[in-house]
């Protein structure tokens, strides 16, 4: 219930291997601000510096404008202060001062899907197709 009740999450791992906090809070509609290391830059792209990278781990597209913006969080790369401190100033900055972009954000995040069910299908095409059916 914790994810439930928040708006935004902080996770400034030093290392994160698999990153289930950061995928559990976007399902409730927790925007992430995380340090840009292992899944944590896997699944949560930066509002303002990674509308590309995000429509392509996404949706597989290369132009994010045509496609839509597919960001869902705030991410910084540094150990220090003040790296932690910008990126949660921008959340906070949108929270306070930009209610209505905010909200969408977090529709966002709660509508990307971080389960198995797309990696399996794809193995699953991927397996059948070495087996030559």
């Amino acid at each position: 219930l914790m994810y439930a009740g928040c708006d935004i999450i902080l996770v400034p791992s030093m290392f994160e291997p698999c990153g289930l906090t950061q995928m559990i809070s976007m399902r409730y509609g927790a925007v992430p601000v995380v340090r840009a290391t292992g899944g944590l830059r896997d699944t949560v792209f930066d509002v303002d510096n990674e509308k590309e990278r995000a429509a392509w781990e996404i949706a597989g597209s290369t132009d994010w404008e045509k496609d839509g913006d597919m960001t869902n969080g705030f991410s910084f790369e540094g150990t220090d202060e003040g790296s932690l401190n910008y990126a949660l100033d921008r959340c906070l900055d949108a929270f306070y001062n930009d209610r209505v972009w905010f909200r969408s954000l977090q529709k966002r995040c709660m509508l990307q899907d971080w389960s198995w069910n797309k990696p399996a299908l794809e193995y699953e095409e991927l397996y059948f197709k070495m087996l030559g059916q």
